[in-house]
């Protein structure tokens, strides 16, 4: 939050230098979700009042600054009422309010290249519902996965330059990435609606949760990352390196007499990757990869040293867009798979998802349905989320949708007790 701090400071301090004549816009949004539990305990999972602010200037020919920061009140935490369990003071003190600059950066452009410098969200890739590639910034999991990943990454305070050059006839574009702002993601308290569920402790025992070193802002936690952009016949294709922190925590495991200790545990890795792309006529193929070498692994054991290892991992993407008349389906698999799997380790030495998104509009372009499934075709689990939209201009959009949770106690089902619905009104400007 410093390193923020510094940026928004300086675009401050640049506007109010007489010397600088600049252009300055602001765009945002108010915008209002309100969501309900209908399974499990039926109850307000939300109303949340948001105010989003997007300011831009132009300081010179060169220098730009870009900013997004927004923030809420939940009214829900004060209209539910508090429990034991599930809505604790802590809890309501963690969902009640929120405030955080997401994007605080200055940009320049120089003729061959781009510099970026401050709190900035990096993607990489793009799949739809789940992440391959975009790894650079950690998520806000305090609704799990269900906010957009625009609103649920973290920005980090970074160094990023982008360098454009013609070789061998075709453009090519090099990025190069610093990053000494590390942080992991950003887990929902333990307890709460969208807490993952955690290791059962063994009969007659309790459990207890420590809290672990997380990666900072110190340099000997820096992360770093290379990507390699082009068109190669008709193909979009990128190679990309990344090493820095696995942003999910392993759960370490000390078990003593009448007690499971858990300790998260924070390693880093090197992921190599890369995407390609290509269309043909109404159809789009693309897909993904990411093998990370040393990926912290959950062991089965109850010590710390046979609870938590390490291991390389590869994981792959594969889809497609169909867009016609209106319409789009895209169908995608995802795998993972183990090369070094064993017995000890604590998930499938093959896993994966397979998901399917379809959407078009109605009443030129106004309403316009979507819906998006995931399977754990590893474990039986579903996740299934339909949406409407309305536009009734272009500033204003009304949205009624469903979060639906299935299937086995895994990675969705174990929110089968989850389901809501919900609606959106925004304003934007």
């Amino acid at each position: 939050m410093k390193g923020c701090s510094v940026c928004w400071l300086a675009a401050l301090l640049l506007c109010s230098s007489p010397g600088f004549a600049m252009e300055w816009t602001l765009h945002g949004a108010l915008k209002n979700e309100t969501a309900y539990f209908v399974s499990g305990q039926k109850r307000l999972d939300k109303v949340q009042n948001r105010l989003d602010l997007k300011p831009e200037a132009i300081l010179s020919d060169r220098w730009e600054f870009r900013g997004r920061a927004f923030g809420w009140y939940d009214a829900a935490m004060d209209i539910e009422p508090t429990n034991t369990t599930d809505l604790t003071p802590a809890i309501k003190r963690h969902y009640r309010t929120y405030l955080q600059s997401k994007e605080a950066y200055l940009l320049y452009g120089g003729d061959d290249f781009d510099f970026r410098i401050g709190q900035q969200q990096i993607v990489w890739g793009k799949t739809d519902g789940l992440r391959m590639l975009d790894i650079v910034n950690p998520l806000d999991m305090r609704e799990f996965m269900l906010d957009d990943f625009l609103d649920s990454r973290i920005g980090l305070w970074s160094a990023r330059l982008n360098w454009y050059a013609e070789l061998g006839g075709a453009e090519h574009e090099f990025e190069f990435i610093v990053i000494p702002d590390a942080r992991p993601v950003e887990l929902p308290p333990v307890g709460s609606r969208w807490a993952a569920a955690l290791p059962a402790a063994p009969a007659g025992s309790a459990l207890a949760v420590q809290t672990g070193r997380k990666p900072g802002w110190r340099p000997s936690d820096t992360e770093a990352g290379l990507a390699w952009r082009s068109n190669v016949d008709g193909w979009d294709v990128s190679l990309n390196w990344f090493y820095g922190w696995k942003d999910s925590p392993n759960m370490q495991k000390s078990l003593t007499p009448g007690l499971l200790t858990l300790t998260p545990v924070y390693q880093r890795m090197n992921t190599v990757g890369g995407s390609f792309s290509n269309a043909f006529g109404a159809v789009v193929l693309r897909g993904e990869m990411a093998v990370n070498v040393g990926e912290g692994l959950n062991r089965t054991g109850t010590t710390p040293a046979t609870s938590v290892g390490r291991g390389t991992t590869v994981n792959a993407s594969f889809g497609a867009d169909y867009t016609k008349n209106n319409w789009r389906i895209s169908p995608q698999l995802f795998i993972r798979t183990l090369p070094g799997w064993d017995s000890t380790i604590a998930e499938n030495m093959v896993s994966g998802f397979a998901s399917l998104m379809v959407s078009t509009d109605y009443l030129n372009e106004k309403l316009k349905p979507e819906l998006l499934g995931l399977y754990d075709w590893a474990d039986g689990s579903w996740m299934l989320r339909p949406k409407l939209a309305y536009e009734f201009s272009d500033q204003i959009t009304a949205k009624l949708g469903s979060d639906l949770f299935g299937g086995s106690n895994g990675f969705f089902g174990q929110f089968d007790k989850n389901d809501r619905v919900y609606t959106e009104l925004e304003y934007t400007f």
